[in-house]
């Protein structure tokens, strides 16, 4: 009879495993538009939106920098790593140059200063001796400026970086930065979790993650693509949104320590420890 129930517990739990989510209402968030069985927030402001709900220890998982979470646990926060969602999401454009080479005495437009793309362009930039004057605009206004041909030389994220070659052909994508990166993956955003929930639902946590897999493979289906782009407000064709996927590397890493430490380390923020990683 005890084995009768558990068997009917386990097969409840692993069909209603419903789970709380918190992820950007951006274009990496694409495959989450494919799980239905999640509780889905979409966020605009990390710092204002979601990382005071963690600190109340409010919600469940998170999709949120790695540089944010890691430095939440340097604080005390009890909060894990399942996975890394994308290898790097940031190229370098350019309408005069075709290698980063070329870039010194250049002018160099990056959005938001000690932003993940300025400290991965500068470390990728010292490490080669490369001295750009650096100009630095939101991310929102470099595209604008590029697609008006006012400027030469960005670096931009995605879907941004495409919707500027799709407006101006003059632009070519002279290089994803994760590929001048030591290492070749940039793990900038990933799925997070608080300790205890953890602790407590790792059954529907491990079916999420399987989930998640699934709805990965289906990141370039029209369907979940229009869906995107109503959902965020996109300004761009499915044929372009479809060409950004391709440039976002999305994924979901786990055991990836070695990696996200290198770039938590470019970025001056202290290793986390081993309880950081969920795997």
């Amino acid at each position: 009879m005890k084995k009768i129930i558990l068997f009917v517990f386990m097969v409840i739990s692993l069909t209603i495993w419903g789970i709380e989510i918190d992820a950007p209402k951006a274009p990496p968030s694409i495959p989450l538009l494919a799980m239905e069985e999640i509780d889905l927030n979409f966020y605009q402001n990390v710092s204002t939106e979601v990382v005071p709900k963690i600190i109340k220890k409010k919600g469940e998982l998170y999709v949120i920098p790695v540089n944010v979470a890691a430095t939440l646990y340097n604080k005390g926060v009890d909060i894990r790593l399942l996975g890394v969602t994308s290898r790097g999401l940031i190229s370098f454009l350019s309408k005069e140059i075709s290698s980063v080479e070329e870039l010194d005495g250049k002018k160099l437009y990056i959005g938001g200063q000690g932003s993940s793309p300025d400290v991965v362009m500068r470390n990728i930039l010292d490490s080669r001796k490369i001295s750009p004057k650096i100009n630095y605009r939101s991310s929102g206004e470099i595209a604008k400026l590029a697609m008006a041909g006012r400027i030469d030389n960005l670096v931009l994220p995605e879907p941004l970086a495409t919707m500027v070659l799709g407006k101006n052909k003059d632009f070519k994508r002279v290089a994803e930065l994760k590929d001048l990166w030591e290492g070749k993956e940039i793990p900038q955003v990933g799925i997070f979790v608080m300790g205890k929930v953890y602790d407590e639902k790792y059954i529907e946590i491990d079916k999420f993650i399987e989930e998640y897999k699934k709805a990965l493979e289906r990141k370039n289906e029209v369907k979940l693509l229009e869906k995107a782009r109503e959902e965020f407000s996109l300004g761009m064709s499915i044929g372009a949104l479809g060409e950004s996927v391709k440039y976002m590397n999305l994924t979901l890493d786990t055991g990836c320590k070695k990696s996200v430490e290198h770039y938590l380390d470019a970025l001056g923020i202290k290793l986390p420890g081993d309880e950081f990683y969920a795997w």
